[in-house]
């Protein structure tokens, strides 16, 4: 499969609507905002508040993960944006094979097969471009979360040192690595 192919897909989800799989872009900035304020506001899910990043800054830090030889993806089910996927590369020579994985897929879209799609079209892409190890961290009572990360191939790696605070209280972080 060709890398453009990779990043451009559709299919169906588990109840039947259409998904399309894309790279993400600045005219996604808004809608990538309102998808982070959903699920910051459910709690629990995400160390981020509603109201934390403009639309501006979605736009800036889409752009410098993408100087970076980073991925953004998102999928949209029936031309609404449901959920987004970022990879951040290392900088330093000592970490260029590595990655930092964040996902999130709207509440209303769980359930639909939408994250383990973002989640095996990031793996694919990392071993596309030559990275050796993905890495992600997720809130340890995210238990829905963690089953997907597993059945990817995800294995845990640990909890940070300390814990996480967001706007919602204190929260442990388990720590997953995949080797590629």
């Amino acid at each position: 499969m060709s890398r453009a192919a990779l990043l451009r897909r559709e299919g169906p989800t588990h109840d039947g609507r259409r998904y399309l799989l894309r790279p993400a872009g600045d005219g996604d900035a808004e809608a990538l905002i309102a998808l982070q304020d959903g699920v910051a506001a459910e709690g629990g899910l995400i160390a981020a508040a509603p109201g934390m990043r403009s639309a501006l800054e979605e736009s800036v830090s889409l752009g410098v993960l993408l100087a970076g030889g980073g991925l953004s993806i998102v999928v949209e089910v029936e031309g609404v944006l449901a959920g987004h996927l970022e990879v951040r590369r290392g900088s330093e020579t000592h970490t260029q094979h590595r990655g930092e994985l964040a996902i999130i897929v709207g509440n209303e879209h769980r359930g639909q097969g939408l994250g383990r799609v973002l989640m095996n079209t990031a793996i694919e892409w990392a071993r596309a471009v030559g990275l050796e190890t993905l890495s992600l961290g997720v809130f340890a009572t995210n238990t829905r979360a963690i089953r997907l990360y597993r059945e990817v191939g995800f294995v845990s790696g640990g909890h940070g040192p300390t814990r996480i605070r967001t706007h919602d209280g204190d929260h442990d972080l388990l720590l997953m690595n995949l080797t590629l």
